[in-house]
C-alpha cells in the first residue's frame, strides 16, 4: 500500500489539479471529510467548499462547487462543476454572486425544489471563493490550481487483443 494519494480534481473545462498528496479535505454532503492514504474505497457527492490538498508543506486550496468523489486504492477522483484557485477568483464578482443569491432566495415564494437549489448551489459557491481568496491571498508558496498537471501526459490506453486474453472491439 503506498503512503500518498494521487489527486485528480476536474471540472467540464480542464484537469485542475493531477498530483500526489499527503491527504484531501473536502466538503462532503454530511460534513467534511478527509481522504488519507489507504482510505477505504467511497463514492460520494461533495457540496460547495474549500478542498485542501496537502503535500508536505505544500497546500492546494480550491474553491470548487457541487460534484461526486470517488477513492479507491489511493486515488482520488474529484469531478466538480467548478473548481478555481486564489488567483483565479476575482472577490468583487463573488460578492455580487452573493448578493444576487440572495435577492433571488428572498424573493421565491413557492418556487420548485430546483430553483431553489441552484440559487443556494450558487451562495455556497460564491461564499467558498471568497473564503479561499481570503485564506489564500498573500501564500506564494502553495500550488496553483494547475501546478502539477501542466507536464502531465495521460500514458495511451492499450488494446487487448484475443491472443493476449482480452477482448477486441471486433464483435
Amino acid at each position: 500500500m503506498s503512503d500518498r494519494l494521487i489527486v485528480k480534481i476536474i471540472t467540464p473545462e480542464k484537469v485542475v489539479f493531477y498530483h500526489e498528496a499527503d491527504s484531501i479535505l473536502l466538503p462532503g454532503t454530511l460534513g467534511e471529510m478527509e481522504v488519507l492514504p489507504g482510505h477505504v474505497a467511497i463514492f460520494s457527492t461533495i457540496e460547495p467548499g474549500s478542498v485542501i490538498a496537502r503535500d508536505g508543506k505544500r497546500t492546494l486550496n480550491v474553491a470548487c462547487g457541487t460534484g461526486l468523489l470517488e477513492v479507491k486504492d489511493n486515488m482520488v477522483s474529484l469531478l466538480v462543476d467548478s473548481a478555481v484557485g486564489c488567483s483565479e477568483i476575482d472577490p468583487e464578482a463573488a460578492r455580487r454572486l452573493i448578493e444576487e443569491a440572495e435577492d433571488k432566495l428572498k424573493n421565491l415564494e413557492n418556487e420548485d425544489a430546483e430553483t431553489r437549489y441552484a440559487f443556494e448551489t450558487q451562495l455556497a459557491t460564491a461564499k467558498a471563493r471568497i473564503e479561499v481568496f481570503e485564506k489564500n491571498k498573500d501564500n506564494k508558496d502553495d500550488y496553483e490550481a494547475q501546478e502539477g498537471f501542466s507536464r502531465y501526459e495521460m500514458p495511451p490506453v492499450e488494446k487487448k487483443t484475443a491472443e493476449s486474453g482480452g477482448t477486441t472491439d471486433n464483435p
